[in-house]
């Protein structure tokens, strides 16, 4: 398993949920200066860590490793919510024309 990949993704997800490692560490129970040690020599934590660790990133532990997820219909639905998002921020603009 490539350690290096499991580390990228969980601190490419902390930078994106504009978190940080305490804050993770503290939500899955895990100790900083263990997560921080692991970070370094790229170790992948045990089963039941990772399992913590992708549920806080609200991700799955497959995210984590390969950076792939199985789950076809994520990316699908990823835009659907970005498109609901645009079309609601652009609904409620006061300038927008009402919609038909």
């Amino acid at each position: 398993m490539n350690g290096t990949i499991f580390w990228q993704n969980i601190n490419a997800l902390i930078k994106k949920q504009n978190t940080t490692q305490e804050w993770l560490c503290q939500k899955c129970g895990l100790n900083l200066g263990t997560f921080k040690n692991k970070s370094s020599n790229k170790t992948v934590f045990d089963a039941i860590s990772a399992y913590k660790i992708a549920q806080a990133l609200n991700t799955t532990v497959e995210y984590l490793i390969t950076g792939q997820d199985s789950n076809p219909y994520k990316i699908e639905l990823d835009e659907l919510k970005t498109n609901l998002r645009n079309l609601l921020d652009y609904n409620l603009a006061p300038d927008s024309p009402v919609p038909r």
